[in-house]
């Protein structure tokens, strides 16, 4: 097969299975499910071969077989071998230690394993909410009156006053250790839920136009180049 017979082929297949997913908008129906199942047993596969090849063995099998050192034609190598990458084979052969959830026997070596991954995923989720959290607080902190040297920076003032005032009106809304009763305190739980609607509006507009986005991605390879090699194929046949 040609490389130009290998790409009409490809853009025939892409908009036959592009329509087959899109038509799960008339009604669910097998040809949806076929491609569906198909495009989740692709991904299954890929998965792995794309792991192996850009992780597994490019930065730790070839490394640790010495399969990446060159041998030039005087003798020389390009750099020698570092027995210490031997060391990958301690975490492999522990993490080969989950199959034994299989074993009714064996299976307590699975739970260490298990135990281990949970403690490391807990750790490293506990890290990243510090890390994500505390840069958040300490940048709320921001001055109501914006100077650059002797000038007054409107825009800058107006911005920080709109983000102290949606800050502390959404966080009166939560709180929940005292009733709201007051005027005062009612027109702050409002404003900061209206404010917060106003923002979950801005996330879903923003949801819903990269979905179109993608449609219009869609409906553009469906019109122009499937149709057009569709097309194609019908002129030379009738020709």
């Amino acid at each position: 097969m040609t490389p130009d017979s290998w790409q009409l082929a490809t853009i025939l297949v892409g908009g036959v299975a592009t329509i087959a997913i899109y038509s799960f908008l008339i009604k669910e129906n097998s040809l949806y499910r076929f491609f569906e199942h198909l495009f989740i047993g692709i991904a299954a596969g890929y998965g792995p071969v794309y792991a192996i090849r850009t992780n597994l063995w490019p930065r730790i099998l070839e490394p640790m077989l010495g399969l990446d050192i060159m041998h030039f034609p005087d003798g020389t190598v390009s750099h020698s071998y570092n027995p210490l990458l031997m060391l990958y084979l301690v975490p492999m052969l522990f993490g080969m230690l989950y199959y034994f959830i299989y074993s009714r026997r064996f299976s307590w070596l699975a739970k260490l394993v298990i135990g281990f991954s949970l403690g490391a995923s807990a750790g490293l989720t506990f890290k990243g909410f510090f890390a994500e959290i505390i840069p958040q607080i300490v940048t709320s902190f921001r001055p109501l009156v914006v100077f650059e040297g002797e000038n007054l920076l409107g825009m800058e003032s107006f911005s920080n006053t709109v983000f102290i005032v949606t800050l502390l009106s959404v966080m009166y809304y939560f709180f929940f250790s005292f009733r709201v009763s007051g005027k005062v305190d009612k027109g702050i739980s409002f404003t900061g839920r209206w404010l917060m609607m106003t923002c979950f509006g801005a996330y879903f507009g923003s949801t819903v136009m990269a979905r179109m986005a993608l449609l219009v991605e869609r409906l553009e390879f469906l019109i122009i180049d499937w149709w057009g090699a569709l097309g194609g194929i019908i002129n030379s046949t009738v020709a």
